[in-house]
């Protein structure tokens, strides 16, 4: 029956039926043929939804969009722009450090993608840089948010797998940086072989301006990490802190959001976050199928068998991943594959913080390579630009993000010192 189960579900998402659909449907097909008490969709549904630390994700979804309203892209844009901008190739150079900045704020890949594409991919068109390239480096540039806290996707991983928020938020960080810095040596050389020009040279009036405009915008993820980090609050905590303080800047400080404008806010945030929230409550059910039909042992059996190490594990658990990224959307791996190898990594012996890590940067590649790429598909969307277009473009990106993902499973305390230091 659980190989039913599986090829119904990769059936509906292949389809394109939203994944908190398909897992519904397919866990529905399963009670009926074992004629079990459907009462155990209410009861296994609220079960997952009820979680303290999973208030975190509408919580950072709020900040982020109140920062987007608030006019913050824009004073992260021109720190970027002031710093970098003027080099060849500088613009590309903005794309991916503005990208990281409002990542620190935002923590939603998407959302970074529209936020900093909206401004930077017709900036660089304007400048003659190529369409699919523009596309191409702002969609690789927008799953830095996945990485550098506060993440939404290492939140729901946390929550998912039962793994410390605080650990995988910390964790993401160096392989994050790692990621910009490479993406940026790549779009600095491909941008003068082709001949791509430097933006203008900020005065050191504009320089200052910008520095003193970005210093309040910039002390919300310090808020965040200082909070957690110096075990004054919890993740829940700090997300709900980022809310006031996105807020005190946005409507009091700067003033570009007002007490009109929080419905709309409001109704946008209910808008992202609702969705994934469906998805967790709806893939408890889910889980509990996939513990009774003993799936977990019946995979460790398996690796067991192919995989005598850690290491072999991984490799091969990674060439899986990329592959299933090329077709399947992030949240929906999490949230399928989370509870299927947790027991696997535990038998192995592996850390959870290097793992999720791991995965993250994994699902940063899928976000990004064909056929379903949405990030890049963003992108593409955002530039005007054939989809194959971008995607011929991507390749040199999506080796710079696969360097970083070798790095990653090589050396786990890339993604485990920083954690081990703080927690």
């Amino acid at each position: 029956m659980s190989i039913v189960l599986f090829v119904l579900l990769l059936g509906l998402i292949i389809i394109n039926v939203p994944i908190a659909f398909a897992i519904g449907f397919a866990c529905l097909t399963y009670l009926f043929v074992k004629d079990i008490n459907l009462a155990l969709v209410a009861q296994r549904s609220a079960t997952g939804i009820y979680s303290y630390p999973f208030l975190a994700l509408p919580m950072f979804v709020f900040a982020g969009v109140l920062m987007e309203h608030g006019g913050i892209t824009q004073r992260m844009m021109r720190l970027a722009n002031a710093v970098i901008g003027h080099i060849s190739g500088g613009l590309a150079a903005v794309t991916v450090a503005g990208s990281a900045l409002f990542g620190a704020l935002s923590g939603s890949a998407i959302g970074d993608t529209a936020a900093i594409g909206s401004i930077m991919i017709p900036a660089m068109k304007a400048k003659n840089y190529a369409a699919g390239f523009a596309a191409a480096l702002q969609g690789c540039s927008g799953v830095l948010a996945s990485l550098i806290p506060p993440s939404l996707t290492m939140v729901i991983l946390g929550a998912t797998g039962n793994i410390s928020i605080a650990g995988l938020l910390i964790g993401g960080l160096v392989p994050g940086l790692l990621m910009a810095l490479l993406l940026i040596i790549v779009s600095l050389l491909i941008s003068r072989r082709r001949g791509y020009g430097k933006g203008e040279r900020a005065t050191w009036r504009e320089f200052i301006s910008a520095v003193s405009d970005s210093v309040l915008p910039l002390l919300l993820p310090v808020i965040i990490l200082g909070g957690i980090l110096g075990g004054i609050v919890t993740v829940t905590e700090a997300a709900v802190l980022a809310v006031v303080y996105a807020f005190l800047l946005s409507a009091i400080i700067y003033r570009e959001v007002k007490i009109s404008d929080l419905p709309a806010i409001c109704m946008q945030v209910v808008r992202i976050a609702v969705p994934v929230q469906l998805i967790v409550a709806i893939s408890h059910l889910f889980v509990w199928i996939v513990a009774t039909e003993q799936i977990p042992q019946q995979l460790t059996a398996f690796f067991a068998a192919v995989a005598p190490d850690p290491m072999t594990f991984l490799i091969l658990l990674n060439f899986l991943l990329l592959l299933l990224g090329t077709f399947m959307e992030s949240n929906a791996l999490i949230i399928i594959l989370i509870p299927i190898l947790m027991p696997v990594v535990n038998q192995y012996g592996i850390d959870p913080l290097h793992f999720g890590v791991m995965f993250v940067v994994n699902l940063c590649i899928g976000a990004n390579t064909p056929p379903l790429g949405v990030t890049l598909m963003t992108g593409a969307k955002i530039a005007g630009v054939r989809f194959a277009e971008a995607s011929r473009a991507v390749l040199p990106f999506l080796a710079a993000m696969v360097i970083v993902l070798i790095l990653t499973i090589l050396f786990p305390k890339l993604s485990t010192f920083l954690p081990s230091l703080f927690l």
